[in-house]
């Protein structure tokens, strides 16, 4: 008796699934969700929750001056 396996089919790592809020149809993240501790929704890291080194300086000097 011939037995087959079926190999498991993976996404390529290039491929894009979309934004789950937008049920995919967004080619790009829109900035719906509301990320938790950098990750959104979809599990990938969410762009609007980084914070580059001068908005962080900025933060900061805000912070100091209160």
């Amino acid at each position: 008796m011939l037995v087959l396996k079926r190999s498991e089919k993976k996404l390529p790592k290039y491929t894009y699934l979309g934004c789950v809020i937008t049920r995919h149809r967004a080619a790009s993240c829109r900035r719906i969700c509301v990320p938790i501790d950098g990750i959104g929704a979809c599990g990938r890291l969410a762009p609007h929750a980084m914070v580059s080194r001068i908005q962080a300086a900025i933060a900061v000097q805000q912070a100091e001056s209160d």
